[in-house]
């Protein structure tokens, strides 16, 4: 399993360069500019599995040191350098966060434009509340049909919030009514306009 694995990390770019090489020379590329197009790709591919790498060593890092927070940042590297943009709980998280990213082999350089947040929702809320969502996500689409699909469902502590538009005012009531009897709603809050 193990060799099978790195196999495919190294054929996967190769795959790639044929693949720009074949895509250039249907195009009508010269022969130059398909030979200079297949070198740019081999030598790119592997900065470009190296920033991978980095962003999901950043990610389980940032997870081990605080998860409710590490849910809130996006992490992008490319050419080494890591950028951490979103929220955190405190500015010992930012701090920790960013020392953190600068552990990394392979990391040249770490911005951050993390802003400090203490009203973030634990991990454990959020999950209910993506559970909230899903769950009336569900009822709305069995209940309504393709209606459902111009209503935008949001969810924090069982207060679920629709918007959106429909066809009539029949079938806003039926995605309320569907809303307010689905798993894990306290109360819904109508933001959902009738449009013919």
């Amino acid at each position: 399993m193990r060799s099978d694995i790195q196999f495919r990390g190294v054929a996967t770019p190769v795959r790639v360069v044929f693949l720009a090489l074949g895509l250039a020379a249907v195009a009508g590329c010269s022969s130059q500019q398909v030979e200079d197009a297949g070198h740019s790709l081999a030598t790119d591919a592997p900065a470009a599995l190296g920033d991978v790498s980095i962003a999901a060593q950043v990610e389980a890092k940032l997870l081990r040191i605080d998860a409710d927070s590490a849910l809130h940042v996006a992490v992008a590297v490319h050419g080494g350098t890591v950028k951490l943009s979103g929220k955190v709980k405190s500015a010992a998280t930012e701090s920790g966060f960013t020392a953190a990213a600068k552990q990394i082999s392979g990391v040249k350089n770490v911005d951050s434009t993390l802003q400090v947040d203490a009203s973030l929702p634990p991990a454990s809320e959020q999950a209910r509340d993506a559970g909230t969502v899903a769950a009336v996500t569900g009822d709305l689409i069995a209940q309504a049909g393709i209606n459902a699909f111009r209503i935008k469902v949001n969810a924090h502590a069982g207060v679920v919030t629709l918007s959106g538009n429909v066809k009539s005012a029949a079938v806003k009531a039926t995605v309320l009514d569907a809303a307010k009897h689905a798993p894990g709603v306290k109360s819904v809050v109508d933001r959902v306009e009738v449009k013919s």
